[in-house]
């Protein structure tokens, strides 16, 4: 008879032995790479106040909240849609007194009231890095190579780098003097890039995001498309600092990436205010990495990125599975050697039982057996 299964909410899944190790060795070589550049890790707490997430992206992140009433306190409290946030209030509340910009980094899980675009789970992982105190476009130039630098060192493959700069499209609408009830309509028109209607509102309007997204594609080819686009004052400013984030990237990139723009790409960056990055690799039609700079809740510079560790699980053969698994023999439990074995790399399965030792090491796979001080293949 088959056991009843325990049926799980909706996007929450149990994570098992192969995905949860994978998941494991990705955050500690992420935490590991990000610590060697100066980042220290900061571990939040997955519930906090709803009013505390809620400060920091207001509009963004209710919607995305799961939220409930605390029984001991009464009061609303919330499971964290983003760990973002909370090293934002963790950088202004706890570590102000800190030398600035703070280096921060954080791996852990998050939660969603909905379903995110990027797939199907509403609790998954997450890794990252922050630099918060700073307008320099350079702490941009370090959040974007570490970034790539951390996806090589996990052994990424045909990794790309997408650089984009929604913001500009709202400071195109301020130099056009758009009202804000007329920019949804447009807004929608530039997403799905069909402008064609724009004409009739406004020749100009319609000229201008034609030549940006007609210098979509890879960076050295577009870039003095880009370079030879006039605007007003207001996208003349982030188009400067687009197009100075980019010339450094030339000048530091190898041949390992490939970098390609889209200004107007604003998907999932509606609470950005610079430059925001996406990265894919191995040609995931996902990305596994995104970033960019933002305004924490009290209007302080940060710019970050954050390491997608469900979208890491479609991508196989990254980490190398461990091969050397030796069964134990039951009197062997106590000789001085075992402990060496582990030092070496050799995960240990120990009989505990009076099967046959070679019976247990195929139940467990393990491909040697170590039985009075001597190791014995098994093929």
């Amino acid at each position: 008879m088959n056991q009843k299964k325990n049926l799980l909410p909706l996007g929450f899944k149990d994570i098992l032995e192969n995905e949860a190790n994978l998941q494991f060795e990705y955050g500690k070589k992420l935490i590991t790479n990000f610590a060697s550049w100066g980042f220290s890790f900061i571990e939040p707490p997955i519930i906090e106040y709803e009013k505390t997430l809620f400060d920091n992206k207001n509009k963004f992140l209710d919607k995305k909240t799961l939220s409930f009433l605390d029984p001991l306190t009464k009061e609303r409290i919330s499971l964290r849609p983003d760990i973002t946030t909370q090293l934002a209030r963790i950088a202004e509340d706890r570590l102000f007194g800190l030398p600035k910009p703070l280096r921060l980094c954080y791996f852990g899980d998050v939660f969603r009231a909905d379903k995110p675009k990027l797939s199907s789970d509403r609790q998954f992982k997450q890794a990252g890095i922050e630099i918060i105190g700073s307008k320099d476009l350079f702490a941009d130039i370090e959040v974007i190579t570490l970034s790539l630098d951390s996806l090589k060192k996990i052994n990424f493959k045909k990794i790309s780098l997408d650089i984009n700069a929604p913001i500009i499209l709202e400071k195109i609408f301020d130099d056009f003097k758009i009202s804000l009830s007329k920019r949804a309509e447009l807004r929608k028109l530039v997403a799905k890039k069909n402008i064609k209607e724009i004409i009739n509102f406004d020749k100009k309007l319609f000229d201008i995001l034609k030549k940006i997204i007609d210098s979509s594609g890879p960076l050295k080819k577009n870039l003095k498309k880009i370079k030879n686009i006039k605007l007003g004052k207001n996208a003349s400013l982030v188009m400067k600092d687009f197009i100075k984030i980019c010339s450094l990237l030339l000048k530091i990139n190898s041949e390992d990436y490939k970098i390609s723009i889209d200004l107007l790409d604003h998907k999932g960056f509606e609470y950005y205010t610079g430059i925001t990055f996406s990265i894919f690799c191995l040609n995931s039609s996902k990305e596994v990495c995104r970033g960019g700079r933002y305004l924490t809740s009290k209007n302080k510079d940060a710019v970050g990125s954050t390491f997608l560790l469900n979208q890491f699980l479609l991508i196989k053969n990254i980490i190398k599975k461990n091969k050397k698994r030796i069964l134990i023999s039951k009197n062997s439990i106590f000789e001085n050697n075992l402990s060496k074995l582990r030092k070496k790399g050799w995960v240990t399965i120990q009989n505990i039982g009076d099967d046959n030792d070679k019976k247990i090491a195929k139940l467990h796979n393990c491909k040697f057996l170590y039985k009075n001080n001597k190791i014995k293949s098994l093929k």
